[in-house]
């Protein structure tokens, strides 16, 4: 699955310095955000947000693993109805919207994240572009993808994990989604298959 993944951490390490709100949604054990580099970092906040009790209860835990529970807050919130205005510095979200095959929820969904951020913030997303066999006009470089591997990584991930991804989005779907709602600078980070790419968003000042 390596030619899938295009490392979120790294995207989203760039904008640590002082002053930073971040936030994860849905944050799972939230891992994304309490694995980066604070060093030589003072005052920053990390705010987790997911529907899931038991999710925040381990991220709870994690967070004190890595002797960051002073700094960090948690929400149960739903994604479609938060509480938050021009609150953060940048907001992760990875994987809501490959869950939601209605193209105007996810657009409700990018309109709560542009909400939620402050004038300036940034958007961390990801999507899942379809295959050639759902749309004869797919992303994908099928020069990159290993047959064998692209079997494998189905059987994981459907017939062993059963796994829902039911939306898959092309990049000009997702890019006016995003604009729609108001972003502005956005860009796209490919993995080398063109299959799961990363977004970076921006909320104008």
């Amino acid at each position: 699955m390596g030619l899938l993944y295009v490392n979120f951490g790294k995207v989203v390490q760039n904008y640590v310095q002082e002053d930073i709100i971040f936030a994860s949604l849905p944050c799972g054990i939230m891992r994304d955000l309490l694995k980066l580099d604070f060093t030589g970092v003072e005052n920053f906040r990390l705010v987790g947000i997911d529907l899931d009790s038991e999710s925040l209860e381990l991220a709870k835990k994690l967070a004190e693993e890595y002797g960051l529970s002073a700094k960090v807050e948690f929400y149960q919130k739903d994604a479609f109805k938060l509480p938050f205005e021009d609150e953060f510095t940048l907001l992760t979200s990875n994987g809501l919207n490959i869950y939601e095959p209605d193209d105007d929820k996810v657009t409700e969904l990018y309109q709560q994240f542009f909400k939620a951020l402050m004038p300036g913030g940034i958007l961390v997303t990801s999507f899942l572009t379809p295959s050639p066999n759902i749309d004869p006009n797919s992303e994908w470089d099928m020069s990159q993808i290993n047959s064998e591997d692209l079997l494998l990584s189905k059987i994981i991930l459907f017939d062993i994990l059963d796994v829902k991804f039911t939306a898959f989005r092309s990049s000009s779907t997702t890019k006016l989604q995003l604009q729609t709602v108001g972003f502005d600078d956005i860009e796209f980070m490919w993995d080398n298959a063109r299959i799961f790419p990363t977004i970076v968003a921006r909320k104008p000042r």
